[in-house]
């Protein structure tokens, strides 16, 4: 039986839920220390340790602030912690040295689709492998060609009725009310809505929006006609376009070619 056994229920439990959370695993130990190399504690969005340990309590104290900072940008950081200092900050000094490092645990980013055809099967599957949460609203014949969506609806459903977090927002119905929907969705705050449109139809929905009080900045959020320019000739490329555009947004890319990229430290991850 595994010594850290709650903490691997625990994270099963908290991933069930959905509830994001930090690790914190003690990786390197020099001189005298509380924590032990392999020691685990979970903490949550608050810096309040749900379950484990890595130390004594300025220790901790220090760690569920890291954990803290993790849980909103999401990037890892390693703790360096002098346990030799004659500073008193870190209570009372035991002559050790010890490195932690803290892994945020983040919640799957919720991607809605609210249509059908070639395209939404397509974006359902991409964003499946992209680890999207994928939830897709679509006619009751329809609902059997998105099997990695998450949760699929059938009935109407007005954005105001929405009782879930959605991140990322793709309309791809063609009807006559798109502009109603992509107004009420902006108005719902949704970070990215994006409409499968030609420019003609683009414009129409733009000229609706600013007519009925979506500042210029909320426009920033309106991705239409969404994707990037692939020059896409097939329903295929198409969606590859629009989770093109919606990766570069969420992790803060130019959309450049990387060999046109003067930064030496831009990196595609490879090695």
């Amino acid at each position: 039986m595994s010594k850290h056994r709650n903490i691997f229920k625990t994270i099963t439990d908290l991933d069930a839920s959905e509830t994001p959370f930090a690790i914190a695993s003690v990786f390197k130990v020099h001189g005298s220390s509380s924590g032990k190399v392999g020691d685990k504690a979970l903490f949550d969005e608050n810096g309040r340790r749900i379950v484990g340990y890595i130390g004594g309590g300025c220790i901790e104290n220090r760690i569920a602030a890291t954990a803290k900072e993790t849980l909103i940008d999401g990037v890892p950081r390693t703790v360096e912690i002098d346990l030799d200092s004659d500073q008193m900050d870190m209570g009372i000094p035991c002559g050790g040295y010890m490195s932690v490092i803290v892994e945020p645990q983040m919640i799957n980013p919720t991607l809605l689709i609210r249509g059908m055809g070639r395209v939404v099967e397509v974006l359902c599957q991409l964003a499946n492998v992209l680890k999207f949460k994928v939830v897709v609203q679509t006619s009751e014949d329809e609902k059997d060609r998105y099997p990695e969506a998450e949760r699929i609806i059938c009935e109407p459903l007005e954005m105001d009725d929405i009782d879930f977090k959605v991140d990322y927002f793709i309309l791809a119905t063609h009807h006559r009310n798109d502009d109603k929907i992509s107004y009420e969705a902006l108005k719902k705050g949704i970070s990215y809505v994006g409409v499968v449109a030609s420019k003609k139809k683009t414009g129409i929905i733009t000229e609706y929006l600013l007519k009925n009080g979506i500042s210029a900045a909320d426009l920033k959020r309106f991705h239409a006609p969404t994707g990037l320019d692939l020059k896409s000739k097939s329903a295929e490329e198409i969606a590859l376009s629009i989770l093109s555009e919606i990766i570069m947004l969420k992790n803060g890319g130019t959309g450049e070619p990387m060999r046109d990229l003067n930064n030496s430290d831009q990196s595609n991850g490879e090695g």
